[in-house]
């Protein structure tokens, strides 16, 4: 999933302060190059055949655009990417013995670096479209959609999209949430309309929640999981997520082995349990595929 503008305010989330945040900054033509800590091989891992040609000899370099906590960012005290996308590339890598580099890449051009072969793969929350399907192929590796914020004990009793009518809802402006609730005020509440209240950022948006002023708050689901995670004691998810869609690591099509390879590797991952181990410490064991969605259906742009 795309990141939006405002993402970066999310390195403020977890503890929902408004004080100044600074966004860091990624767009530039030479993108800013972050090694991420990777974990040695385990001696009784089982190795996937590493790529015979790589970016960098002896590491797997992704591409990130690294906005989009959970899923990716960069830690501010060390300047490092973190997140669950950082620890399946660490752990993708470390399948074939190799380190993983994380380069931050500006999500509009990430394809175009990508096939610049400026990386050998890119992982940053990229939802699998036919559209992207003609530039790349993909291996997939999580899903993700909206997700309804509400305060704890959920006073509203909303647990799908209908129970918002009538409801203030908070939503950051210009998003796909945003559409979404365009969408429901011409479907389920044509008759009572949700109170849609817009805002710069989610931040604003949840902390208008926590005050009061709203019923709820739409947000991307790896999110809206932040969030709760930084304030289990006044936010919770409720409902399930809406307009899920699986998410994939981008590969040059032409590189075969690169893309077999990361195919095996998220599979060992699956198969040895280290996949619901780093779900679990990012809380995002509800948006896991399984295995039989790791490996896509190549479009024809990644067929020999």
């Amino acid at each position: 999933m795309a990141p939006f503008p405002g993402r970066a305010s999310l390195l403020c989330a977890l503890t929902l302060t408004l004080a100044a945040c600074s966004p860091t900054a990624t767009g530039s033509a030479t993108p800013a190059s972050s090694r991420s800590p990777s974990a040695s091989p385990s001696p009784t891992a089982a190795l996937v055949k590493a790529p015979r040609s790589l970016v960098s000899a002896g590491s797997l370099t992704f591409l990130s655009d690294t906005i989009n906590p959970p899923q990716e960012s960069l830690d501010p005290a060390t300047n490092q990417a973190v997140g669950f996308d950082v620890d399946i590339a660490d752990a993708i890598a470390s399948r074939m013995g190799l380190s993983a580099t994380i380069v931050s890449t500006d999500y509009a051009g990430i394809v175009t670096a990508l096939l610049a072969h400026k990386g050998d793969a890119a992982i940053s929350g990229m939802t699998i479209t036919p559209d992207l399907q003609r530039s790349v192929a993909f291996v997939g590796y999580f899903q993700a959609g909206e997700s309804i914020l509400v305060r704890r004990g959920n006073p509203s009793a909303i647990q799908r999209p209908a129970d918002l009518c009538g409801k203030r809802v908070g939503v950051q402006v210009t998003t796909s949430a945003q559409d979404t609730l365009t969408s429901e005020n011409g479907g389920d509440c044509a008759q009572r309309h949700i109170d849609i209240r817009t805002f710069a950022t989610d931040t604003v948006a949840v902390q208008a929640l926590r005050d009061g002023g709203l019923d709820a708050v739409l947000d991307d689901s790896p999110v809206a999981v932040t969030f709760v995670n930084g304030n289990p004691d006044s936010l919770e998810v409720a409902g399930p997520a809406l307009r899920l869609g699986t998410e994939g690591i981008a590969v040059d099509p032409r590189n075969h082995d690169v893309l077999n390879a990361i195919q095996q590797a998220m599979l060992a991952l699956e198969a040895d349990g280290t996949y619901r181990e780093i779900l679990r410490k990012w809380n995002l064991d509800s948006l896991a595929i399984p295995a039989s969605q790791v490996v896509i259906t190549p479009s024809p742009a990644s067929t020999p």
